[in-house]
């Protein structure tokens, strides 16, 4: 097991966010969390990251567990030089008044000095050839797929294991969404453990393996993704049927 989150509790002031839930992420997988806005996703994903504050929520109860040690006193520098995690974070905030290429440089931070970081520049533009052609333009003269697409490739120039990915469909036309979560699967493919925070529910679900489903901070259901899919409740609620 590569992430677990055992009956985690948060506040945010005095709101409590997140009311003792439980999830885990193995090594290989792509776990989705669903729900509608305000059910806790976002607050999970900073949680595991360990932001610091105001964005972060105050634990108050339970465990994140990375590779079976906790991390609750980690620092989020380390969280992503020595556990290889990363996030990328909701409204993708890029830095609008750098390059592509600076972008992704600034992601190289925590990077050993022996990475083969002229490989890694080629894996995310392999993956997202429309960035190697922009690559010296200004990130905010980007569309808005395109800047999802750098806001991915900064995370994955970390070097991370585990990426973080908070609403990377949201204000994306239905093709751009599309060719996205087609890039997700192939990473997925190629060895990245995925955690996706996702409100286009049916989206998420035919990506991910498995995925659980938050309301107002509590887990109502879990179960792979098929399983989900095919929940009366979950159909209903968030698949439009």
């Amino acid at each position: 097991m590569m992430l677990s989150v055992e009956n985690l509790e948060v506040k945010y002031g005095n709101i409590q966010a997140l009311h003792g839930i439980s999830f885990h992420v193995n090594a290989g997988e792509i776990v989705t969390l669903i729900g509608a806005n305000g059910a806790g996703k976002t607050t999970s994903l900073y949680a595991i990251a360990r932001l610091t504050p105001p964005e972060a929520p105050r634990v108050i109860g339970g465990d994140i567990r990375f590779q079976g040690r906790s991390i609750l006193t980690t620092r989020p520098s380390d969280v992503v030089k020595q556990l290889k995690m990363a996030l990328s974070p909701e409204g993708r905030r890029i830095f609008g008044n750098l390059t592509v290429m600076e972008n992704l440089k600034l992601a190289t931070f925590a990077r050993d000095k022996d990475a083969d970081l002229e490989r890694e520049y080629e894996r995310v533009f392999d993956l997202f050839p429309r960035l190697k052609e922009r690559r010296h333009q200004r990130s905010e003269s980007l569309s808005g797929g395109e800047q999802q697409m750098l806001a991915v490739g900064r995370a994955l120039m970390t070097g991370c294991r585990l990426l973080l990915l908070d609403e990377p469909s949201m204000g994306l036309a239905p093709v751009l969404k599309y060719e996205l979560f087609r890039k997700l699967k192939r990473l997925n493919e190629e060895g990245m453990t995925i955690l996706l925070v996702e409100q286009n529910a049916s989206l998420a679900l035919n990506l991910a393996h498995r995925g659980y489903v938050l309301d107002t901070g509590t887990i109502v259901a879990e179960g792979t993704s098929a399983q989900l899919i095919n929940n009366p409740e979950v159909k209903k609620a968030y698949l439009g049927g």
